[in-house]
């Protein structure tokens, strides 16, 4: 390990002897030491860097001051920290000098050398905590700012002074307009009394159950939050992180109402019963028995009914029998294999004894609770979103800059090389990386939150039609692909784009389970999906749907495999052939769409995913126009991006369509420019910037002039925008990384888009 670099001390001291005595002083105690004589020498060396403290004398050569070359040091950008050596102790002149910034001072005299180290290293020592402080002080509001949780700082008085960009999210009010307010202008009943306070409110160390906001528009929502008290000094304040269960308790309450359901139908229907025989070893189940299990009524033998307990579940059941057969009752559940699909059931035994107290037979109940499990396997999946959203938020915006970069660079160098120069081939390879970079990012957000789409009513027979020849590609030549399009199928409302991506990555899966060749056959028709299919499936509602399937002949998966088949980043794959992205993103885009995707696999056999998008009636959208030429144009574009990189990139991009660019890297800066500069005609604005958001950037300028065309960019999804501020209603989003045809694109449109002068 490297040891660490000595601190390096200016001395700036005219006279030789003293400076010689410091220098070796200081030397002496470890120190590295520059020693100069006058102030000029002192800015020369100060300029070089490297310098980590000065020892400044108050008396230099020709008149000059050493608290005036103090500010001279700070005017050139060095904020060092400073001891002041003088020949008296002036009050005046120390005074002075504390209020412009000096650490410390020391008069000098006999004795003054030998605790010159020690003042020394205790001004160093105060400058590396308060820089400790600092940084700490700065990912602290760096976390604050990102979580997606919601944090709120109220005063003792119960008033927020702190409100993050999620807390705004989550009850629609900007921060300007929380601040000051009390806390239960959201969270109306939070207050409870302290006990041994005289009638003094507190906040309880975890909000109450049940519990609920209220967002600005007035709906009501359920919340959880923790509250950990502080104090600065003798003011108190409470920290509040609150999280919105809307989602989760949503989940909760259609697992209660299954259960309750399942209950009911337990009290009505035939007992699901059996019986084992100790002697024998044989079981005696009813019909309702047989049924859930897979068999015929009538007696079994243990190894007759054991193929169809799950593996990983046999020995579990084995032990709860051996207990039951000891005399203990047991209760336990466990998967069954019927017809290539798992069951969960519920078994239930009691031992029964002779009047010896020998157990002599088992009595037994078996309920089927698939139904139950799925609904908690649907509440499990909304907590590993919730998860997946948090990373996708916190991965994106910061990613998606990179690749604005990236992807917009290489674009303008592709413009400006000659289709011969040996330099293109390997600017083509970066922008194709970064193009995948960009799709592989945007398969996460989409799994996690959702994306930007422009639904249509489309023929779904047209879209595969159209996409045979890009899908025989995809699977190649050993995989025959079938289409069977009913004629007269219904539309339905998707976005073209995200329902093209569905059918590619399930036909991409269908040739990966097909290594040896097989055959895909693509088919659509109408279906109805009845109210028994829809309790058996949370989240479906009954009525009329277009089925698109997809169904291969492969190797087929297990079912402990199709259990997890939609959870993100798992796959079966080896490592670098997938991302396990894939089928969640399948997953979302169907969701979003109010769809419904069900799959059905066998082993050996093949699989068939079955994509359920709502009927609706009336003629597919037409085709995307054919692409036109961007206009570029002379106007003036105020670009504010708090991204260094980003920003050159786009100014570089907009000047090379004509546009007069000028650019800011905050609000302030972007309020400061308009004042030199009134007449803008367009704002291209970030919407997450340290200090004014992008929308209150745009609200500011709106208000000087209010024919200003609006364009917000941003790495997350659009929604961003919306707990930032108020928006206008004509104003534009582009989502980073974009390239710079798509930024001149966007910015002729929002300025052809503006009322006339």
């Amino acid at each position: 390990m490297t040891a660490p670099r000595p601190a390096k001390i200016l001395v700036v001291e005219d006279d030789p002897g003293i400076a010689a005595l410091e220098r070796a002083r200081l030397e002496e105690a470890g120190y590295r030491v520059v020693v100069a004589p006058d102030a000029d020498d002192a800015l020369l060396v100060v300029s070089r860097g490297g310098v980590d403290l000065v020892l400044l004398d108050y008396r230099l050569p020709r008149g000059v001051d050493g608290l005036d070359l103090y500010a001279r040091i700070k005017a050139i950008g060095f904020d060092l920290p400073v001891i002041l050596v003088t020949g008296a102790s002036d009050e005046g002149t120390v005074i002075r000098a504390f209020r412009v910034g000096v650490r410390d001072f020391v008069t000098k005299s006999i004795e003054y050398l030998d605790y010159l180290p020690e003042a020394v290293g205790r001004v160093l020592r105060q400058v590396a905590t308060e820089r400790r402080l600092a940084e700490s002080e700065a990912r602290l509001a760096g976390v604050i700012q990102s979580t997606k949780d919601a944090v709120i700082v109220v005063e003792a008085d119960r008033r927020v002074s702190l409100f993050n960009p999620a807390a705004e999210q989550m009850f629609r009010c900007p921060a300007t307009a929380a601040l000051g307010r009390p806390l239960t202008h959201f969270i109306p009943n939070e207050v409870a009394a302290d006990e041994g306070t005289a009638g003094e409110p507190s906040l309880t160390n975890r909000i109450r159950r049940g519990t609920r906001g209220v967002r600005a528009t007035g709906e009501e929502f359920p919340l959880e939050a923790t509250v950990s008290p502080g104090k600065v000094g003798k003011d108190k304040f409470y920290t509040v992180v609150v999280r919105d269960v809307t989602e989760r308790q949503q989940a909760e309450d259609a697992l209660r109402r299954s259960e309750a359901m399942l209950r009911r139908a337990e009290a009505m229907a035939h007992v699901a019963g059996w019986t084992y025989e100790v002697a024998t070893g044989v079981y005696v189940s009813s019909e309702e028995g047989a049924r859930i299990g897979g068999t015929a009524p009538g007696p079994h033998t243990a190894a007759e009914l054991a193929p169809a307990v799950h593996p990983d579940d046999r020995a579990r059941l084995e032990a709860a029998m051996a207990d039951a057969r000891a005399g203990a009752p047991f209760e336990i559940e466990h998967r069954l294999v019927v017809g290539g699909r798992v069951k969960w059931v519920n078994v239930r035994g009691e031992p029964e004894a002779d009047a010896g107290g020998r157990v002599v037979r088992v009595i037994g109940v078996t309920q089927d609770i698939t139904a139950r499990r799925q609904l908690e396997e649907q509440v499990r999946q909304a907590q590993k979103m919730e998860a997946i959203d948090r990373l996708a938020g916190g991965v994106a915006h910061d990613f998606n800059n990179l690749l604005t970069v990236i992807n917009g660079y290489s674009s303008l160098l592709l413009r400006s090389l000659p289709p011969r120069d040996p330099a293109r081939d390997l600017a083509t390879e970066i922008h194709k990386a970064g193009e995948r970079a960009a799709e592989l990012t945007g398969q996460l957000l989409s799994i996690a939150r959702p994306a930007a789409t422009e639904p249509q009513v489309i023929d779904p027979n047209a879209v595969v039609a159209e996409m045979g020849n890009l899908l025989r590609r995809l699977v190649g030549d050993g995989v025959a692909l079938t289409t069977r399009l009913d004629p007269a199928v219904s539309r339905v409302r998707a976005d073209p784009g995200q329902f093209e991506r569905v059918l590619m990555n399930l036909a991409a899966n269908a040739r990966d389970a097909m290594p040896g060749g097989g055959r895909l056959t693509v088919e659509t028709r109408d279906a109805e999906l009845g109210e028994d299919y829809a309790r058996a499936h949370a989240g479906v509602e009954p009525g009329a749907y277009v089925l698109t399937a997809v169904t291969d002949t492969g190797v087929g998966m297990p079912p402990e495999v199709q259990a997890r088949l939609f959870e993100p980043f798992f796959t079966t794959k080896k490592p670098g052939a997938g991302t396990g992205l894939g089928l969640a993103m399948v997953y979302g885009i169907v969701k979003q769409a109010g769809g419904h995707l069900d799959v059905y696999s066998e082993v050996g056999v093949g699989t068939a995913f079955k994509v359920y998008l709502p009927a609706v009636v009336g003629p597919a959208a037409a085709g995307p126009p054919a692409p036109v030429a961007v206009r570029g144009g002379t106007e003036a574009v105020l670009l504010v991006e708090d991204q260094e990189d980003v920003q050159q990139f786009a100014r570089l991009a907009l000047q090379s369509y004509g546009y007069t660019v000028l650019t800011a890297a905050d609000g302030a800066e972007a309020l400061r420019v308009l004042d030199a500069h009134p007449a803008v005609d367009v704002l291209v604005s970030d919407v997450v910037m340290p200090g004014m958001s992008g929308p209150e950037v745009a609200a500011a300028l709106r208000a000087r002039d209010p024919r200003v065309g609006v364009l917000f960019t941003s790495g997350y999804s659009d929604d961003a925008i919306d707990r930032h501020g108020p928006v206008p209603a004509d104003a534009a989003f582009l989502q980073k990384p974009y390239t710079p045809l798509a930024l001149a694109r966007t910015v002729r449109d929002v300025l052809d888009r503006r009322p006339p002068g």
